[in-house]
């Protein structure tokens, strides 16, 4: 049996401003050929397939096609839900999708009912658990009938301790435990929201014993936690963040003989990378040794001693996906004018980001992406008042 282990799709996501529809069609497009040219039977997904809980029509209709080659492909598709995904909306309707092979275990109201995938003359024992929050589903009291702290560790230990009582009742077989969850020891990187404040999202490892293979989701970078190497994070497949610059790949576990016999990475071969890099205005747009950025998303750090006019449109003649322009050098000092003109990505006071804060919330709010005049609007608004206040601090005003 082989198990394709993938997470953090994050359907409907954008870079920066802009759309990645094409990048994430073309993950899933190739994620179905590596299905069909190794024989997959089992693709499980850790969560976060949308990146909102209220995803847009172009986001709902990309996931439908992408299941679609999957199944077509010859692969059964098992999924939770993350913190970016509503369990409602996700799980609606998934007894009649079970019937076409797509499984997903939504429901967070109740301990997970192991399942037992059989293929190939082989046999996987899963227990999914979605996402849980400690504020809608409580732990479990304490021995002694005391209340527990409300922590994601605490909830999603309650149902994984359930569960694994329940793998009693099923053949004695693999195990294989798919959660969405931070836990200790992983490396974070800037794409993941926050699942809780002072420390109550972490999860302790040790909450995943006894299972063979643990498909985590959540962390963006592929990596091993825990110890052993049975405790994984698949990554996002896409970069999401300037901080992933790390190669991204899925895992492919192989069930032989009755246990978890092998894993290996497959790289994803699509999607475009990103880098940052450092200079002058003048050495980015003519330094040879820039040439293989041209078609990575590109964050420009300037050393300029002054502030650059049209930085991020003159930076877009040679690197058409710069996205993002801040200041390194001593133009840093008169840079609020250079964030009103080119968008400093990276300052939480930026119009940029005020800007895609609101237009974030308008496209949760109303399912779809904001219209071009509400984009304008939005923009205007932004950079008028947010440069006013830049200017009045940068001349010592109050």
């Amino acid at each position: 049996m082989k198990i394709v282990h993938t997470s953090d799709w994050h359907i409907g996501r954008r870079f920066e401003r802009e759309s990645l529809e094409d990048d994430q069609r073309a993950f899933l497009t190739w994620l179905a050929g590596q299905v069909a040219e190794l024989g997959v039977d089992l693709v499980v997904v850790a969560g976060d397939i949308y990146d909102r809980s209220m995803p847009a029509e172009e986001a709902v209709a990309l996931l439908d096609d992408g299941l679609d080659g999957l199944r077509a492909a010859g692969a059964t598709v098992a999924m939770v839900p993350g913190n970016h995904d509503s369990p409602r909306r996700l799980g609606f309707g998934a007894r009649r999708q079970a019937l076409g092979g797509v499984h997903v275990f939504a429901d967070d109201t109740k301990p997970p009912d192991p399942w037992l995938f059989e293929s190939g003359g082989e046999a996987v024992a899963v227990v999914s658990v979605p996402f849980l929050d400690p504020l809608v589903v409580p732990p479990l009291p304490g021995p002694d009938g005391s209340p527990r702290a409300r922590t994601h560790g605490h909830v999603l230990a309650d149902f994984l301790h359930a569960g694994r009582e329940a793998l009693a009742r099923l053949p004695a077989v693999p195990s294989l435990a798919i959660a969405h969850a931070f836990v200790a020891g992983g490396a974070p990187s800037d794409s993941e929201k926050l699942l809780a404040i002072g420390g109550s999202d972490l999860v302790e490892a040790s909450v995943f014993d006894g299972f063979d293979y643990v498909a985590l989701g959540h962390l963006h970078r592929p990596q091993l936690v825990g110890g052993g190497g049975r405790i994984a994070y698949s990554g996002s497949p896409l970069a999401y963040s300037f901080s992933e610059s790390h190669p991204k790949s899925v895992r492919l576990v192989d069930v032989a003989d009755g246990e978890v016999a092998n894993v290996t990475t497959l790289a994803v071969p699509v999607g475009r990378p990103v880098v940052t890099l450092e200079g002058t205005l003048e050495s980015l747009l003519t330094d040879p040794a820039h040439d293989r950025f041209l078609g990575h998303w590109v964050a420009a750090r300037l050393t300029d001693r002054t502030a650059q006019v049209q930085a991020l449109e003159r930076l877009r003649t040679r690197f058409p996906h710069a996205v993002s322009v801040r200041y390194a050098g001593p133009a840093a000092v008169a840079r609020g004018v250079t964030r009103c003109a080119d968008g400093w990505a990276g300052d939480p006071g930026s119009p940029r980001v005020v800007e895609d804060t609101v237009l974030g919330f308008l496209e949760e709010v109303g399912g779809h992406p904001p219209d071009g005049w509400a984009r304008a609007l939005v923009s205007e608004a932004a950079a008028a008042a947010l440069c006013d206040l830049v200017e009045v601090s940068a001349t010592g005003g109050t």
